[in-house]
């Protein structure tokens, strides 16, 4: 009975010890909001946290997924551009799959002087995103899928981890709480916007991208200067192929070492 009362007691001193201590990202008072959101959270409502440095806070849904998006976007950092890139002063974004805008503000932080366009196809998160990056100039963020076609796709309106996939007609056919969306393809995307050029283009559109790698126009790639691309694979998936279809468009390109399946890529003439 005493040894069960005293490891409770370890247990509450290791709990109240971790919370207070210094966080490298957030406040006491934000590290214990995150702290109230558990696994199996589902609570209705919203949080809002103030990233240390940041002049603007970030609204966050009050469940663990957009918990686990703040971090790997705010600690992990998967999204930024490869070290090698050679980033303008005044840099064109392209952030395609932008969640609830978080990836968008924190380049922000990095690239202020950056005209940054976000493509995210789930309307709840696209919500949100326009409300994380709507304190800086020169951002924009369209509520529609990227695709292989200018069309209309379908996706399921439950998801597993953070986003949202396209489905195929198979999966169209056992599947409920289906949501049509408008896409279009990344040839579309550049003439809408009328870019003759990106610095950077961020990819985590959930599966998409091996679809648009291994289409007929791949010729939106020489416009970018440099890529990292989710590819959404297996650990064990072989990347060799989409690989090669980059390097073949004049790109310097290799797996990223932090990411299992990233693909970071920087044009050979920059």
């Amino acid at each position: 009975m005493f040894i069960k009362a005293l490891q409770a007691l370890k247990k509450e001193y290791r709990r109240i010890k971790n919370l207070v201590a210094p966080h490298p990202l957030f406040s006491s008072i934000d590290k214990f909001k995150l702290s109230k959101i558990k696994r199996d959270s589902n609570k209705q409502g919203f949080i809002y946290l103030k990233p240390k440095g940041w002049l603007h806070t970030i609204k966050i849904r009050k469940n663990f997924i957009d918990k686990e998006v703040v971090h790997y976007v705010l600690q992990d950092q998967y999204h930024l551009p490869p070290t090698l890139s050679k980033i303008s002063a005044n840099p064109v974004i392209l952030d395609l799959g932008s969640n609830i805008g978080l990836t968008i503000a924190h380049m922000k932080q990095i690239y202020p002087t950056s005209k940054i366009i976000g493509y995210e196809m789930n309307k709840e998160n696209y919500l949100l995103a326009k409300r994380n990056t709507k304190f800086y100039d020169n951002v924009m963020v369209v509520n529609t899928a990227v695709w292989i076609e200018d069309a209309t796709v379908t996706y399921r309106n439950t998801a597993n981890y953070d986003s949202y996939a396209i489905l195929n007609d198979t999966e169209k056919k056992d599947a409920d709480e289906l949501i049509e969306v408008p896409s279009l393809k990344l040839s579309s995307i550049i003439k809408n916007h009328d870019l003759t050029h990106i610095d950077y283009l961020k990819m985590d559109i959930e599966g998409a991208e091996k679809a648009i790698l291994e289409s007929e126009d791949l010729s939106w790639m020489d416009k970018v200067g440099a890529m990292n691309i989710e590819m959404h694979l297996d650990r064990n998936n072989d990347l060799s192929e989409f690989l090669a279809i980059i390097e073949n468009r004049g790109f310097t390109v290799w797996k990223d070492s932090k990411h299992w399946s990233s693909i970071f890529a920087v044009r050979n003439n920059l």
